[in-house]
């Protein structure tokens, strides 16, 4: 007849043939104290050792002051307690009782790694000293569950691992934010994106298929709705090598092409959110984002390089504008703008990593009339200076992301050259558990030198948008595997 040997009867045969061999080390004259850490070092070894992953056990610490006193109890009255390595008198065991009594002893304890056992148990309370904030261990701690649970007995032991009572939970977690591995939808105003399409290589190499869309540019200090033309496009995402919470890709590439856009009513005065610059063409789009300079040189392989354009191409008929009367407009059709970043160039602990940038940016400015009459506009000469804006651009960044908080602090500085303005600007973005937040934008134009305003320049730019992140797992996306040669 077979019998199936769990691996519990097979650590309890291993422990009963130790025994009858160290039965013999007993009528040696070795103290009882040498034979018993033998005994100790030869069962501890049967256990698989799993102190690497100390840091990640399930670890709490039970603070309900009457399950400390029942647990302490099942201690004093099995003579279970040790203070280095021996019983400790009755006048310790007392004086310990009285912290017990007031409710300042607490229980650190640790589920072992590969199962629900609990293989550390140990009595504490805090110190007193003044200053000092520090745990006082004032018995030997149980490392052994069986032990344990012989103490405590069945019921105590497992209502002790169910945690149904008074604790803190101080198991050490990581947030896994896992850029690539799922689909993500991101809802937002002036950059949505939808992530439909991945294909992972047998090298793991990734690339991820976006639809985008893109309103304005902060750098050439047009964000958001400020700027007449509306984006939608495509976005892929190349990753050289997969990894959790990788929230850089190495390369980005974006097309798209221009739509006129829609001023959002808020409520604001029309001076705030106005349209001041007018679409007249077809724009089109592009966008590349990534490390290339690390491949000519390694001391140039920490600089991002981001370079975005657009460049408008046709001029539209006069049909396309709703105006009844002759007007006189302005319009921005081209920019362009280089930058280049340093990211985290040093931690601030749990507020985030700090990222620095410069770059230049431009974008061109010109002077239309329109009337109902004639089939087209035309560019005529303007009360201002036209032609291209060119800027040197500055920004510092606070960001982090994490599994409650996700946020981004922006700091950003530029002066336009040919406007002799500067530009202050502040951006920040928050997400609540990764998932729903929003973004403020504020610009303010500072004019240097004196001179009057120009009149396609508002007074203070702010763009203010909800954000809302969703990752799904596919059910209408479509992943697919290449096998790489």
């Amino acid at each position: 007849m077979l019998y199936k040997i769990t691996t519990r009867t097979m650590r309890q045969l291993l422990f009963l043939i130790i025994v009858l061999f160290a039965l013999p080390l007993f009528g040696q004259s070795e103290s009882e104290t040498v034979k018993l850490s033998r005994l100790q070092k030869i069962y501890r070894g049967l256990e698989y050792n799993t102190a690497s992953f100390n840091d990640l056990k399930r670890t709490w610490i039970v603070t309900d002051p009457v399950f400390v006193r029942e647990i302490f109890n099942k201690f004093v009255v099995k003579n279970a307690l040790r203070f280095n390595g021996k019983k400790p008198t009755l006048q310790m065991v007392e004086e310990e009782a009285k912290s017990i009594y007031d409710g300042d002893v607490f229980i650190d304890l640790r589920k072992r790694y590969y199962d629900e056992e609990i293989e550390i148990l140990r009595f504490y309370k805090e110190s007193r000293k003044a200053g000092l904030d520090t745990a006082v261990y004032f018995f030997d701690p149980v490392h052994d569950f069986v032990f344990i649970k012989e103490i405590l007995g069945e019921d105590l032991y497992n209502d002790l691992k169910k945690q149904g009572y008074a604790l803190n939970d101080i198991t050490k977690s990581f947030f896994d934010y896992k850029p690539g591995y799922n689909f993500e939808a991101y809802f937002h105003l002036t950059e949505p994106e939808l992530m439909f399409w991945s294909t992972t290589t047998s090298a793991r190499n990734k690339y991820l298929l976006s639809a985008i869309g893109r309103w304005g540019n902060e750098h050439v200090s047009l964000p958001g709705w400020y700027h007449p033309d509306y984006i939608l496009g495509f976005k892929v995402n190349y990753i050289d090598s997969l990894e959790s919470n990788k929230t850089g890709y190495t390369y980005i590439g974006e097309l798209g092409i221009g739509i006129r856009s829609v001023q959002p009513d808020l409520g604001f005065d029309d001076n705030l959110t106005g349209r001041l610059l007018e679409h007249t063409g077809t724009p089109l789009y592009f966008k590349f984002k990534g490390k290339p300079l690390g491949e000519i040189t390694p001391e140039l392989e920490d600089i991002e390089l981001n370079l975005t354009g657009l460049f408008t191409v046709g001029t539209n008929k006069s049909e396309a504008f709703v105006w009844e009367k002759p007007t006189n407009f302005y319009s921005t059709r081209n920019y362009f703008d280089l930058f280049f970043s340093w990211n985290n160039l040093t931690r601030l602990s749990d507020l985030g990593g700090i990222d620095a940038g410069v770059g230049i940016s431009a974008f061109d400015v010109k002077y239309y009339a329109y009337d109902p009459l004639k089939p087209t506009i035309s560019e005529i000469s303007a009360p201002v200076k036209t032609g291209f804006k060119f800027a040197v651009v500055g920004e510092g960044t606070l960001a982090n992301v994490g599994s409650l908080l996700t946020h981004s602090l922006s700091v950003q500085m530029s002066y336009n050259l040919s406007e002799q303005l500067v530009f202050a600007g502040v951006k920040f973005k928050f997400l609540v558990s990764n998932t729903f937040g929003f973004d403020f934008r504020v610009l303010t134009p500072i004019k240097v030198g004196g001179g009057s305003a120009l009149p396609y320049r508002a007074d203070t730019y702010m763009v203010i948008s909800p954000v809302f992140s969703a990752k799904f797992c596919g059910f209408f996306g479509f992943k697919v595997f290449i096998q790489e040669k």
